[in-house]
């Protein structure tokens, strides 16, 4: 019957059909609690392995985190009744969900926008394939198979295996990331190693003089229904010719045990030891055939032996992501007549473990758990979230997105009688207070021609219902003075430039407030993490209605015009005004003095940080207090600039400069750090040596994108840690080379040598706009 499941893709969705309405309903109905980590297992009974370490971790860092747990000791036992009822609701209120091993369940589902799907797989390593790896083979998946599909985040032990699970679960790369396994950091406590070691001999009978030698092979057959283990070695015979210096014990693979493997008469069963890193601390010679357990044993830097009678076959059946030589770090043989003089002889050979470690285990330095678990915590928040019912159900948001179209388009058309002027307006509403750019374009224009009148306004969206209602009756303001102009320039998204209806002779143009390509945005990312949902996009008719935008150079061109969704002709080059003033030496005189008025304490070198935002205006993924107290052992003053959603911090040990803009502090820095903020394409216009710091590249890669490839695209250097950065930024990595090569692909030359050239040429386009037809670019 389970066979004929597995063949049919109706059948299979017909068996979960009850899961998924269920789900459904409850997803419409009912809250997500973005504090609630949901555990899932079909193959053990309880917390163990990497969700022990896990649950653990996460009560430590995150106590006020609500953790569940639906368990099911093998995928054979039925489910309770209450667990069916449940589970649903369970799934779809849970920020988190934690799975590690196949889980059939799941796979069906589609799961509501903002569920993570994490697979903390049981094994280390990648040795004999599994999932998407067995198309083709005996109890692979059929085609189209949707299980492992849908994990939003995979934890290896290597960066070298990455490929190897993305493969495997049929996913993008990106998602699997290399924080490490959880359960490994036991074997880097001596302590808990020793004591584990003491406990586990004495439990299975073992004294302190007698060596212990553990058969451990994995299971032969398609998975834990038809398991079965190898009987081709007469382990009481290698009992005998060992002696009794030795102890001989044997633990079958779990799924084994299930369908009714025994251990022989007179050796040591080791299958109730249910904590295999435990059994592992107590053994002196691990014998198996393919077994992953070779990945933590080699941790421990102990002999292993590799007893493979059936390699052939279980190579053409089963198969392997590497060659078989590249896991036999010990002596193999297909003999169990030679099993007892290699367990004898066994010995480890350092440059070996070395090479193997690297490869498989690289990531398992002790302190897998409190990655994943920082990880895992970057996505909860601790307030629960309003219950929507019926209005969550409608969107309310969507609703007042159509409200506000509606009452603008109104707006706008009883504007249109209005009579036009030479007249620009600038709307932003990146920041409250006029940014740099607008006001050197600003002057710019006046002094080019002083008889274009010239309107700039500047107001974010406020939080709260009541000042959002005073920003909607400022949108009228906004709409007049549109009406009335020949010219509308933005910096961001505007509302009033992409919602109202414009009557002819008014040229839109967009300035993004940023120079280069990097983090893709605006239309690119609808309907990813850190995009916006795709209907309210629709509704607020997102980056609509530009005649022009504007970029920094030929490189941007094409990234633009996916971003805003114009046509590549609209998209032209002329980079922001600011790059005049991150050229000028008087303003770089007079932002040092500046600084050095407010901060006479710093006498260093500057370090300037400047990360940017998450989604949601969430914190930067690096500890700035952190870095700070770093940076200062080598020498440097450390001043943090966030992004301006974010605010300014009033942390005691952090130099924030308040008042100075990321273009002022650009020249007061030596050397600029970001995780993936465009201010890198400034620190190379202003000549300022520049460090990438990405901790959370992959997590980052997957929620956002980017239009490059980060790691080699910008030619600047890369460090995943702190610890890095600082070796990088002490051996002087970044060069005034590098600056220069980011600079001339990303920001083009201005047209002439003048000092305000690009705001120059930015005003003689405006004037264009003031008097040229739409459409006629000048």
């Amino acid at each position: 019957m389970r066979e004929l499941l597995r063949g049919s893709r109706l059948l299979r969705a017909l068996r979960f059909l009850p899961y998924r309405a269920s789900y459904a309903v409850a997803s419409s109905l009912t809250p997500m609690r973005r504090n609630r980590i949901l555990f899932l297992s079909d193959s053990h009974a309880g917390f163990t392995g990497n969700m022990a370490f896990l649950r653990d971790g996460l009560i430590a860092r995150f106590p006020e985190a609500d953790i569940r747990a639906v368990f099911k000791s093998s995928l054979g036992s039925r489910r309770p009744l209450v667990d069916a009822l449940r589970l649903p609701t369970l799934l779809a209120t849970s920020r988190v969900i934690v799975v590690d091993d196949f889980y059939p369940l799941i796979y069906p589902i589609r799961l509501r926008r903002g569920t993570r799907l994490v697979q903390v797989w049981h094994a280390a390593g990648a040795f004999k394939r599994v999932g998407h790896s067995r198309a083709g083979l005996p109890g692979g998946p059929t085609p189209g198979s949707d299980i492992h599909r849908n994990y939003t985040d995979v934890y290896v032990s290597s960066e070298g295996i990455r490929p190897h699970y993305a493969e495997a679960f049929a996913i993008d790369v990106a998602r699997v990331r290399a924080l490490g396994v959880p359960r490994t950091d036991f074997f880097h406590d001596v302590d808990a190693v020793s004591s584990a070691r003491t406990r586990v001999r004495s439990r299975l009978g073992v004294a302190g003089d007698q060596r212990l030698v553990l058969f451990a092979p994995t299971f032969r057959g398609n998975g834990q229904l038809s398991a079965h283990t190898d009987e081709s070695a007469d382990w009481v015979q290698v009992a005998r010719e060992l002696g009794g210096g030795w102890q001989v014990a044997i633990r079958n693979h779990p799924f084994a045990t299930r369908t009714g493997a025994t251990v022989p008469a007179g050796l040591i069963d080791a299958s109730g030891i249910e904590d295999m890193n435990e059994l592992l601390a107590a053994v002196d010679v691990l014998v198996t055939d393919y077994s992953s357990a070779i990945f933590e044993y080699a941790l421990l830097r102990r002999p292993i032996v590799f007893f493979t009678p059936d390699l052939e076959d279980y190579a053409t059946t089963r198969a392997f992501y590497r060659s078989f030589a590249e896991y036999a770090i010990g002596p193999t043989t297909d003999s169990a007549d030679e099993l007892a003089g290699l367990i004898t002889q066994a010995r480890v050979d350092p440059a070996a473990y070395d090479r193997f470690l690297m490869e498989f285990c690289g990531s398992l330095d002790g302190r897998s758990t409190a990655r994943v678990v920082d990880d895992i915590g970057h996505h909860l928040d601790s307030r629960r979230t309003a219950r929507p019912t019926l209005i969550g159900v409608l969107r309310l948001h969507l609703v007042a997105a159509h409200a506000a179209r509606a009452a603008l388009s109104v707006a706008s058309a009883l504007m249109r009688i209005l009579p036009r002027r030479r007249k620009v307006t600038m709307l932003t509403r990146e920041h409250n207070r006029v940014p740099l750019d607008f006001v050197l374009l600003e002057r710019a224009i006046r002094h080019r021609d002083p008889d274009i009148e010239v309107k700039v306004i500047a107001r974010m969206i406020p939080p709260g219902i009541f000042p959002k209602i005073r920003y909607a009756l400022h949108l009228l303001v906004e709409t007049y003075h549109v009406a009335t102009s020949r010219a509308l320039i933005v910096d961001g998204y505007s509302i009033v430039a992409s919602v109202a209806r414009h009557a002819d002779g008014l040229t839109i143009v967009q300035i993004w407030h940023a120079l280069g390509s990097l983090k893709k945005f605006g239309r690119s990312i609808l309907g990813r993490q850190e995009g916006r949902d795709p209907r309210v996009a629709r509704a607020l008719r997102m980056h609509e209605n530009y005649d022009f935008v504007l970029t920094s150079a030929e490189a941007c061109r094409g990234p633009y015009a996916e971003a805003f969704g114009v046509d590549q002709s609209k998209v032209l080059v002329a980079p922001l005004p600011r790059v005049d003033y991150l050229r000028d030496p008087e303003a770089r005189a007079l932002a040092r003095a500046r600084f050095a008025r407010a901060h006479p304490e710093a006498s260093r070198p500057i370090a300037l940080f400047a990360p940017t935002f998450r989604a949601h205006g969430t914190p930067p993924g690096i500890d700035a207090v952190h870095l700070t107290r770093a940076l200062a052992g080598i020498g440097y003053t450390t001043v943090t600039k966030l992004h301006p959603i974010l605010g300014e911090t009033d942390h005691p040990e952090l130099t924030v400069a308040i008042g100075m803009s990321t273009q002022d502090l650009l020249h007061v820095a030596d050397i600029f750090i970001t995780d993936y903020s465009s201010a890198v394409f400034e620190a190379a216009v202003a000549d300022v040596p520049s460090y990438l710091l990405a901790p959370d590249l992959d997590q980052y890669s997957l929620s956002r994108d980017f239009y490059v490839d980060y790691r080699t695209a910008l030619g600047l250097p890369l460090a995943r840690t702190i610890d890095e950065l600082v070796r990088s930024v002490e051996n002087g990595a970044a060069t005034d080379e590098q600056s220069n090569e980011l600079r001339r692909r990303f920001v083009a030359d201005s047209p002439t040598a003048a000092a305000t050239a690009a705001a120059d040429a930015l005003a003689a386009l405006a004037q264009g706009w003031t008097t040229a037809r739409i459409g006629q670019p000048t």
